[in-house]
């Protein structure tokens, strides 16, 4: 075989080596660049709507500010109309002002004429200055009672608001509490028809608890006649003999507990109306007793 020929089948081996790899990398970067063409797709798409949405959002603040404009308009023609009737009430004050520094003048002139009566004529003036000095401090008192005033319409209009919203409050609170006591009355009446009254299982042993205890269920032993638990609250704790406690899960009632053996920092009792339905007492649920209650 000639030499070229060899030369020539060596570089078109060469030739297949290098170019498969790059077809093979080609075939994949054209999946991955189609996959994040499509995701940009969906990512426009989801910017469009984002932008409708934003623009949506937009005319709603816009109508919502262009209520907040007229009704701000509205206040400022008020705000104007007042301005005006105290420019008015000042223009009167003024003419007033006017109408005594005219006197005046026509006081001074009389004055300049009866400089024969020199004693009379001060005493005049001095008396007319006197009332216009008066009639100023009148018209700076006024101006400030009405200032005043204004700030205590204003301090009692805040404190009605806040009067009617606070019974407002109450009277939703009110509402809150006479729906929670009915559901309350209709679980206990449900309880009763159900389980009989709480007090038909009492005893002449039971102690009532004297004071408020919040404890857990720490061990619970099963027989074919009873359920025993362990709680870890004793003596040390103040719990005696013939409480009874009551066992819950969250805000749900399980079972009572009557109380049997008092150890140092654990006591023994039997537990008492416990239901399937309800849910069987198991570690870790929640032991409590009420001062004064039984």
């Amino acid at each position: 075989m000639h030499v070229l020929t060899k030369i020539f089948i060596v570089l078109v081996t060469l030739l297949a080596i290098f170019l498969v790899p790059l077809i093979v990398v080609y075939a994949y970067n054209d999946d991955a660049y189609r996959a994040r063409y499509q995701s940009a797709q969906a990512e426009a798409q989801a910017a469009r709507d984002a932008l409708a949405s934003t623009e949506s959002r937009h005319g709603a603040v816009e109508s919502r500010l262009d209520r907040q404009l007229h009704e701000a308009r509205s206040e400022v023609r008020n705000l104007e109309r007042s301005r005006n009737e105290a420019l008015q009430q000042v223009g009167q004050l003024e003419s007033r002002l006017t109408a005594s520094e005219a006197l005046k003048a026509d006081i001074q002139s009389e004055l300049q004429k009866l400089v024969a009566n020199i004693e009379s004529g001060t005493e005049l003036t001095n008396s007319l200055v006197g009332e216009l000095r008066t009639l100023r401090q009148e018209a700076m008192a006024c101006e400030r009672q009405n200032v005043e005033l204004d700030e205590a319409l204003r301090d009692t209009s805040s404190q009605l608001e806040v009067a009617m919203a606070a019974q407002r409050a109450l009277q939703e609170e009110l509402q809150r509490m006479a729906e929670e006591n009915a559901a309350a009355m209709n679980q206990i009446s449900q309880y009763v028809a159900r389980f009989g009254a709480i007090a038909d299982d009492r005893r002449d042993e039971e102690v009532v608890p004297d004071r408020t205890l919040t404890t857990t269920v720490t061990r619970v032993r099963r027989s074919a006649d009873q359920v025993l638990i362990e709680i870890g609250a004793g003596s040390r704790d103040g719990v005696q003999e013939g409480w009874t406690m009551t066992i819950g899960r969250g805000s749900q009632f399980l079972a009572n507990v009557r109380i049997i053996e008092v150890d140092v920092n654990r006591s023994t009792g039997r537990v008492v109306l416990e239901d399937e339905g309800r849910g069987l007492v198991d570690v870790g649920d929640i032991v409590q007793s009420w001062a004064g209650m039984d």
